[in-house]
């Protein structure tokens, strides 16, 4: 019997991690090629946008989107390192460094929402806080940045393990949205309709509002006056 193909991952999901790829690599060539930090900032607005959009599709989008469908314990980890787990979408492992790459991208955001480049540059919350606070969250958006660098390469190197040696495609699902079912009862994604992408897109476009700094207004310095003689 010819093995059924069935939808993996619905269009928001594919559109959100490929958006995710380009991003992440135009804020590395504006903050540490180009060093346009103008951009850089613009680009780490959009991320903004990205990943709300995902933390808000993670709770009410489609089923292999849903943080409760592949966060799951030690058991099914340890099913899936000894071979013994099967299912759509992300394996346990592969769930877990899902939500690793969303935490550290996170950090980034909110330390890079604080940060400058010693110079004429500032985040769009660094007048929340002091020089000094300012300076240590730009050291630790780097450093979290160098971090997250790792993690992809080994995110990467995993897709290729898996194409390359457990003749298992991760990719093309990602790109198409659909694969083939590899046992008789796997179910194509479900939910996630029109009126969750609208959720989903108005919760995320408010964090790029906060995010950006608009709402804040500085206080306007009083006229110097000069002396009547």
């Amino acid at each position: 019997m010819k093995a059924q193909k069935i939808r993996i991952w619905d269009l928001p999901v594919r559109l959100f991690h490929w958006s995710l790829v380009i991003a992440f690599i135009a804020a590395y060539l504006t903050g540490e090629v180009l060093t346009d930090f103008d951009w850089h900032q613009r680009i780490g607005l959009f991320i903004v946008f990205l990943i709300s959009f995902r933390l808000v599709w993670g709770v009410i989008g489609s089923t292999t989107a849903r943080f409760s469908q592949f966060v799951r314990g030690k058991q099914a980890v340890g099913d899936y390192l000894k071979g013994q787990w099967q299912g759509v979408g992300h394996n346990p492992v592969g769930g877990w460094s899902v939500v690793l790459m969303l935490i550290l991208l996170f950090a980034m955001i909110i330390t890079g929402l604080f940060a400058n480049n010693d110079a004429d540059f500032k985040g769009p919350w660094a007048f929340l806080v002091s020089d000094a606070t300012s300076s240590l969250l730009t050291s630790i958006h780097t450093g979290l940045f160098e971090f997250l660098m790792i993690v992809v390469f080994i995110h990467v190197g995993a897709i290729a393990f898996y194409k390359w040696i457990m003749a298992k495609d991760l990719l093309t699902p990602m790109i198409k949205g659909d694969a083939l079912a590899e046992l008789e009862t796997d179910q194509s994604t479900q939910g996630g309709g029109a009126l969750a992408i609208l959720v989903a897109l108005a919760i995320a476009l408010l964090a790029v509002w906060a995010a950006s700094g608009v709402w804040y207004q500085p206080p306007v310095k009083p006229p110097v006056s000069s002396p009547d003689w």
